[in-house]
């Protein structure tokens, strides 16, 4: 039976929209079982889903051209980007965690190839206004789906506020956008449908302002700051412009609506500034205090360092972990944090990982989306407001990337409305007949040989990149619930050998496990099925560490694995072997108050506890306001067995914090 080419386009049309739709459910996708439930699942479904696209793609665009990319600045911004994260990555300081990124993130360089596509495909197929509006709907649904999941608990004892997101700050990004989606869908839609959008609008703002964990400080405010924005600028571009088509009569009512809607407010600011001026400057000092506020200004400081020293081209994306440690802050962890692979802040963020020509290609995103919107409500007017909707979308979702950082869900969205700009934007192309289209020239690009060699890659990407990262995944979790040594390490060894991802996290998960079942040896035969545990994870480090030369984490990690090893085996040589590592991880990050502490126990062991205690009062010298550097000396001090200097400690401790001993006294007793 032969297909005619109209009825194969259909199929392939039909295969796309579903396609589409299937990639909208991303942030619903959660199984417990993957290393890092909330983020490996949902990364791979959708680059999997992509691949998927992307073969059907290549097929309806060799059939008919009209589906075939066109040039057009958005699409040339956003390779203009891409083009810069790959060299400067190439150029960076580990081109191949760039690349693959880490499970906890999964936003590598891979996966924006894959957000890339998904634009492609999204701004090359859907030229009509009703595909948008079901893609749209379904957005919004699933975020329904998300948002009753929070309002019910879901999985509360271990996501943080995020329902299937996991998190509140990446929940609240991509309800940003689905709440603007509904925003859009009242404009563009009529009738009962409206209602739908309506209460949904109702149901994310409940979710932005009411999360039960707490909402998130940069979204809310990013909101409320684009909601007056969006106001302001309707109100005097309809009022005092020719712009907008309006009656005298019905711009003066606006103007004076308008005027009165700004003066109650003005008059109501004013109010809560006179009767609650206390109550407003309690929570603006305990907003500004806060640990979250108080660890960004450190990180961003950090983060600043670490861009002035690679200015231009900065580290690699990817590769904050690197200048982290490096300019690493000791006051840091009085924020509650010690670790941070983001700078969160989407400027700093993009500096440090591309340099300056980087963080240019991505603001000139916006600054070509924006001026493409401007240019179009010009150009018709009757779309001004669905055109001033997606600019506030733009600014608000900037706005809180100031504050935090995307993942998959957030970016999903990003490059949908990318792809809706595009379409909205781009000038409509006259419809050719399909007999005329076959003769029209075809592109390198698209000739057989070219649809052939990029169906084989995207089926590499699937298989390696994406089927093997998830397999992996599977066999890392299986690894850390395995009850035997020999279980685990084989689980751990498989993930190794199985996904390139792998290698950036095994090692100290293994070295982790290995902690765990050190207790359980009870027999001579257990003991050596750790020793050979404990030399695999050895290797792995090592092997890890050969293109991660400068990744203060890995070291201190091995230095501690060692540490781990000589308490089973008593072989001095592990000792050595620890300082090594732990000198070197303080070489990486001399303010860093754990390497400190991991020294002062190397030097117990070693029998130098004179030694020992230098280091673990350097550890306190960094920062005298943390009680778990003067809990590590105190800890050092009674491993000497000299109470003198327990009781040295104690009283150091205590006259930086009198509030402290109450802490001391039930860690005394631990």
């Amino acid at each position: 039976m032969i297909i005619k080419s109209n009825q194969l386009e259909k199929i392939y049309l039909i295969l796309i929209e579903i396609g589409v739709y299937l990639s909208l459910f991303t942030p619903v996708i959660f199984i417990r079982n993957y290393f890092f439930p909330f983020v490996t699942p949902k990364t791979i479904f959708f680059r999997m889903v992509v691949c998927f696209l992307f073969i059907v793609y290549l097929l309806l665009a060799r059939l008919n051209p009209q589906y075939r990319p066109t040039k057009n600045s958005l699409t040339l911004a956003l390779v203009i980007f891409l083009a810069i994260l790959f060299v400067t990555a190439f150029l960076g300081v580990n081109f191949q965690k760039s690349f693959w990124s880490v499970y906890e993130r999964g936003t590598g360089l891979l996966t924006l190839l894959h957000l890339f596509v998904f634009y492609l495909i999204l701004s090359s197929v859907f030229k009509e206004r009703k595909y948008w509006e079901r893609i749209f709907t379904i957005s919004i649904f699933v975020c329904l789906i998300v948002c009753l999941l929070l309002f019910t608990g879901f999985n509360r004892s271990i996501a943080r506020g995020g329902a299937t997101l996991g998190n509140s700050t990446f929940f609240s990004s991509y309800l940003l956008f689905n709440l603007f989606f509904a925003f859009l869908c009242l404009v563009l839609k009529t009738g009962w449908r409206r209602i739908f959008y309506g209460l949904s609008a109702l149901v994310f703002l409940a979710g932005l302002f009411a999360n039960p964990d707490g909402f998130t400080k940069g979204a809310v405010s990013g909101f409320v700051l684009g909601l007056l924005f969006f106001l302001v600028t309707f109100y005097l571009i309809y009022s005092f412009t020719s712009l907008v088509p309006a009656s005298p009569e019905h711009r003066r009512k606006v103007k004076i609506i308008g005027l009165v809607f700004f003066l109650v407010l003005i008059i109501l600011a004013g109010l809560i500034g006179l009767i609650k001026n206390d109550f407003v400057k309690q929570k603006a000092i305990k907003l500004w205090h806060s640990g979250s506020v108080q660890a960004r200004l450190v990180v961003w400081q950090i983060g600043w360092h670490a861009w002035r020293e690679k200015f231009w081209l900065g580290w690699g994306w990817e590769n904050f972990n690197v200048p982290f440690a490096k300019y690493y802050q000791p006051r840091l962890p009085l924020t509650g944090d010690i670790w941070y692979d983001r700078v969160h802040n989407i400027v700093l963020d993009t500096g440090v990982s591309a340099g300056l020509f980087g963080l240019l290609s991505y603001l000139s995103i916006f600054v070509v989306a924006i001026f493409r919107l401007i240019k179009l409500f010009k150009k018709q007017p009757s779309l001004f407001t669905i055109s001033l909707i997606l600019i506030t979308l733009l600014l608000v979702y900037f706005w809180q990337n100031l504050w935090a950082f995307d993942m998959i869900s957030s970016y999903v969205m990003f490059f949908l409305t990318l792809a809706f700009i595009y379409y909205l934007t781009s000038t409509p192309q006259p419809t050719l007949a399909l007999e005329k289209i076959k003769t029209k020239p075809r592109t390198i690009f698209f000739s057989w040989p070219s649809i052939i060699f990029l169906i084989f890659l995207t089926i590499l990407f699937f298989c390696f990149g994406n089927l093997q990262s998830l397999r992996a995944a599977r066999l890392i979790t299986l690894g850390s619930a395995a009850s035997s040594v020999e279980q685990s390490m084989s689980f751990f060894e498989k993930a190794l050998q199985t996904s390139a991802m792998a290698k950036f996290e095994t090692p100290e998960r293994m070295s982790s496990k290995l902690e765990q079942l050190i207790v359980r040896a009870t027999s001579s035969e257990g003991q050596q099925s750790l020793i050979k545990g404990f030399e695999l994870t050895e290797d792995e480090f090592k092997n890890t560490l050969q293109t991660n030369q400068q990744d203060f984490r890995l070291y201190l990690s091995l230095g501690k694995h060692y540490l781990n090893f000589y308490q089973l085996t008593n072989d001095a040589t592990k000792l050595n072997l620890a300082e090594e590592a732990l000198l070197k991880a303080k070489e990486l990050s001399p303010l860093n108050q754990q390497v400190y502490w991991w020294l002062a126990r190397l030097r117990v062991l070693q029998g130098r506890p004179d030694e020992a205690l230098i280091f673990s009062n350097q550890a306190i010298d960094l920062e005298p306001n943390f009680l778990t550097s003067h809990l590590m000396a105190i800890t050092i001090a009674i491993l000497t067995h000299n109470n003198n200097l327990v009781i040295q400690q104690i009283q150091r401790a205590l006259e930086v914090n009198p509030l402290w001993e109450e802490q001391i006294k039930q860690f005394l007793t631990e």
